[in-house]
C-alpha cells in the first residue's frame, strides 16, 4: 500500500525526538538516579514524550501505523502511567487493525482490535470495528456482543447502532434491528439525504385514517426492495403520497394505483403540500411497523411491482423468435465499488449451465459486457443473447419489462435480483460467503422475495460448489418441465 512521504512537520518532529532523546541520555549519564524523581530529568522527559506523541500522530496521518506503534511504545517507556498516552496507543493499534482489514489480513486485524481493547477498554471504536469484522466472518454472536459493548461505552455512537442493526437483521431479529436502523440518519457516511418536510415525523402511532407521506432513500435497488412494505401502509392509511426517484414514478404509479406518486425534487413537488399530510416517514422506516418479524413478511404476496404489460409482451415475442427452450436471464457481475469483486462470478464458472440443452440465455447484465459474451461464444459455441435496446441506466421501464419477460433468472447479488424478486419471477441468487444483511446467515429462502432461492458459498471464494448446486437444480427443473 503506497503511502505519502513524511511531511515537513514529521521531519521536524523526528529532529525534536533526536534532540530530546540526547538531552535525556545526557542527564541520565550525569545523574543515573534521576529517572525515579522529579529533578532535572522531568522536563526533558516530558519534552521527549510530547515529541514522540506528536510524531506518532503525524505517522498515523500518513497511515504508517506500524511506525506510529513503535513510536508511541517508546513514549510509554518514559511515561507508563500516562492515561492519555495509553488511549492514543490504543487508537494507533486499532488503526493498524483497520489497515490489516484493508489488506485482507483478517486474523491479524482481530488480534489488533483485541489488543487495542486490552490497552483501553473504553475504546468504543475498536469494539465497533471488531464487531464489523466478526459480522463479515458470520460470527454473529461475537459481532453482536462487540457492538453492544461499543454502545454501552458510547450510548450515542450512531455508527455502532447502525452496524448493530445490520447484525440483528441478518439474524432475523427484526423488531430490535429496525429500531437500531433508525440511527442511520445520524451516520455521516450514510448514503442518503434527509428530506426536511414540515410535517410531523411518524413516532410509531397507528396510521389508520392518516394521510401519510413516504419519501424514498438510498439507491434504486433499495427503493425497489423497501417498496415491499408499501402495500401495507397503503392498506392501513387513509391516503399515501410516495415521493421517489423520478425514474421509478411510472412503475410505482402502475403498481400502487390508489397512492399518489411524485418525483423526488428540490423544492418538493407542490402536490405533496396539497395532500394535507398528517405524518411523514422515510421508506425504510416502514419496516419498523410492517416487517417487525419473520412472519410479517408473509403479507407480501410474492410480487408487489408491475412491469409494463405491453412492453413485456413485446419483448417476450422478440425473444421467442430467437430459439426454443426455457428463457433464462443471467447476471454475473456486481457494480458495487467495495465488495463487487467478492459478489461477481466470471462467466468461466457458468460453462455447465450455459451448455444445458433446452435453455435460451438472455444477458440481463448492465455495463459493457460484449467481449465477455463473445468469449463464451468462442469457447462453448453458446449464444448469450444481448438486447442492445435495453439499458437499465436509462429506462427502468424497459429493464423491468425485460426481466418480467423471463421464465427464470439466475444471478449473483446485484440490483437485478431486486427487480426479479419484486416481480415474482423465479430467481436463483448466488451469494458470496459474507452476503448483505438482507440474505440472513443461512438457508435457501429469502424473506423479502418468496420467488428467490439462495445458493451460498460454503467458504470464502468457493464459487465451484455454488455452480455445481445451481447446475444440478437446473437439471432437475428441466427434467420436471419435460415430464409435464
Amino acid at each position: 500500500m503506497a503511502r505519502r512521504p513524511p511531511s515537513e512537520r514529521e521531519v521536524r518532529l523526528r529532529q525534536q525526538v533526536i534532540e530530546a532523546d540526547a538531552l535525556v541520555t545526557q542527564i541520565l549519564t550525569i545523574q543515573p538516579d534521576s529517572f525515579e524523581n522529579d529533578g532535572p530529568l522531568a522536563p526533558a522527559r516530558a519534552a521527549l514524550v510530547a515529541a514522540l506523541d506528536h510524531l506518532a500522530s503525524e505517522q498515523v496521518a500518513r497511515k504508517a501505523f506500524a511506525e506510529a506503534r513503535t513510536t508511541i511504545e517508546r513514549a510509554l517507556q518514559w511515561a507508563p502511567g500516562d492515561e492519555a498516552l495509553r488511549r492514543h496507543y490504543s487508537e494507533v493499534v486499532m488503526g493498524l487493525g483497520n489497515e490489516q482489514v484493508m489488506r485482507g489480513e483478517l486474523r491479524a486485524a482481530i488480534d489488533s482490535f483485541d489488543e487495542a481493547i486490552s490497552i483501553d477498554a473504553g475504546n468504543a471504536a475498536a469494539f465497533n470495528n471488531l464487531g464489523n469484522l466478526m459480522a463479515d466472518q458470520l460470527n454473529m454472536t461475537e459481532a453482536e456482543s462487540a457492538l453492544r459493548q461499543a454502545i454501552a461505552i458510547h450510548p450515542h455512537y450512531a455508527e455502532a447502532h447502525f452496524n448493530l442493526s445490520r447484525v440483528l437483521l441478518m439474524q432475523g431479529k427484526y423488531a430490535e434491528g429496525w429500531q437500531e436502523n433508525e440511527w442511520r440518519w445520524d451516520c455521516p457516511a450514510f448514503p442518503s439525504t434527509w428530506r426536511d418536510f414540515p410535517y410531523p415525523y411518524w413516532d410509531g402511532e397507528d396510521l389508520a385514517g392518516k394521510n401519510v407521506l413516504v419519501w424514498s432513500e438510498q439507491g434504486i435497488g433499495d427503493e425497489i426492495m423497501f417498496a415491499n412494505a408499501l402495500p401495507d401502509v397503503i392498506a392501513e392509511a387513509a391516503h399515501v403520497t410516495i415521493e421517489c426517484n423520478a425514474r421509478l414514478v411510472p412503475l410505482y404509479r402502475r403498481s400502487f394505483p390508489t397512492a399518489s406518486v411524485v418525483a423526488r425534487e428540490t423544492p418538493p413537488d407542490a402536490a405533496i403540500d396539497r395532500a394535507d399530510i398528517d405524518v411523514q416517514l422515510p421508506l425504510a422506516s416502514l419496516c419498523v411497523r410492517y416487517r417487525a418479524s419473520k412472519e410479517a413478511f408473509g403479507s407480501n404476496p410474492g410480487h408487489y411491482l408491475v412491469a409494463d404489460p405491453a412492453r413485456t409482451r413485446s419483448l417476450r415475442a422478440r425473444y421467442d423468435d430467437l430459439a426454443d427452450g426455457l428463457l433464462i436471464g443471467i447476471c454475473w457481475r456486481s457494480g458495487n465499488p467495495v465488495v463487487g469483486h467478492e459478489r461477481s462470478a466470471a462467466l468461466d464458472y457458468w460453462d455447465a449451465i450455459l451448455k444445458r440443452p433446452g435453455c435460451r440465455f438472455i444477458s440481463l447484465q448492465y455495463g459493457d459486457v460484449g467481449s465477455e459474451i463473445a468469449a463464451v461464444q468462442d469457447r462453448l459455441g453458446v449464444t448469450i443473447h444481448r438486447d442492445t435496446e435495453i439499458d437499465p441506466f436509462t429506462s427502468i421501464e424497459d429493464w423491468f419489462a425485460q426481466v418480467a419477460a423471463m421464465d427464470h433468472v439466475i444471478s449473483i447479488d446485484n440490483s437485478t435480483i431486486q427487480v426479479s424478486g419484486s416481480l415474482g419471477i423465479p430467481t436463483w441468487t448466488m451469494l458470496n460467503y459474507s452476503p448483505e444483511w438482507r440474505f440472513g446467515t443461512g438457508g435457501s429462502g429469502h424473506d423479502w422475495h418468496p420467488s428467490i432461492r439462495v445458493f451460498r458459498q460454503p467458504a470464502p471464494g468457493d464459487w465451484e460448489h455454488v455452480f455445481e448446486a445451481v447446475d444440478a437444480a437446473l437439471e432437475d427443473r428441466l427434467r420436471l418441465a419435460s415430464s409435464n
